[in-house]
């Protein structure tokens, strides 16, 4: 897949993913065999957040990342 393959997915996935609860950002990554991936970062300790969540979308693999909710820093 190409890099402009998995941004088009994620741009036509992204506010769905971003519909879950927990779900708090989408990025496009490459894994360490250099493969691109949909990296959804999420918040919260808890395994639930997870659940629902694709393993795969449209053939682009899902990764998921644990993180803080994210802040704006404008003044």
């Amino acid at each position: 897949m190409t890099e402009a393959e998995a941004h088009d997915i994620k741009r036509r996935h992204s506010v769905e993913l971003m519909r879950h609860p927990g779900v708090c950002g989408v990025g496009v990554e490459k894994d360490q065999r250099g493969n691109f991936v949909l990296n959804l970062l999420v918040t919260g300790d808890s395994p639930d957040v997870e659940t629902g969540l694709p393993k795969e979308i449209d053939g682009l693999p899902v990764s998921i990342t644990r993180s803080g909710p994210f802040r704006s820093f404008r003044k």
